[in-house]
């Protein structure tokens, strides 16, 4: 009987040994770039955000909508995480990470709270024919509706100072109201009326 428990005692202490030495395996770190969060929330071009993650250092430029930031620009690089400054080129969009193994893209988008203005609209325009809105942080807008509810959602180009849509063959005199996005989307209303000749 004192056999049989002293032999059950060693394999269970066996069976242990070989347990707890295949957790040690599965837990290798990987050395592959991952992301697991950025931010903060809220930020705005020119603000500061960090992207935390593993194995960071090996990332060579970070894709941002509208903007790419070199990783000789970055504030900060660590294996950790890095930091850097929101370009004023930024839309809101998914990030992606450049790096040895291939693109790694967020799931999640990066949106900013921008500080969208219009200064200046045409007096007049022709259906059919381009105009120029400019203004600041107007690549940010994402819809802009012209007299008769003509609304328009594509762009002839944007840029953070100047939008040059073309104007529906729909639309009448009236002002315009333009929607832009971001964290705290807006509508801003034109002070003054387009005249459609």
């Amino acid at each position: 009987m004192k056999n049989i428990l002293c032999l059950g005692i060693f394999f269970f202490l066996l069976t242990a040994g070989i347990i707890s030495c295949k957790k040690d395996d599965d837990t290798v770190t990987s050395d592959k770039v991952t992301l697991l969060s950025f931010g903060p929330s809220g930020s705005k071009p020119g603000d500061k955000i960090r992207f935390i993650g593993n194995n960071l250092n090996k990332v060579t430029a970070i894709e941002l909508k509208g903007a790419v930031v070199a990783a000789a620009a970055f504030n900060e690089q660590a294996a950790d995480h890095i930091t850097l400054t929101v370009p004023q080129e930024t839309e809101k969009g998914t990030v992606t990470l450049k790096a040895p193994e291939g693109d790694i893209i967020s799931k999640t988008v990066l949106n900013l709270n921008v500080p969208v203005t219009v200064t200046t609209v045409p007096a007049t325009a022709v259906a059919g024919q381009n105009i120029t809105i400019k203004g600041t942080f107007v690549n940010w807008i994402t819809r802009i509706t012209f007299g008769n509810d003509a609304i328009v959602t594509e762009f002839v180009s944007k840029s953070v100072t100047e939008l040059v849509v073309k104007v529906p063959v729909t639309a009448t005199t009236g002002t315009l109201i333009f929607h832009a996005d971001g964290t705290e989307p807006v509508d801003i209303e034109s002070d003054e009326v387009l005249e459609i000749k």
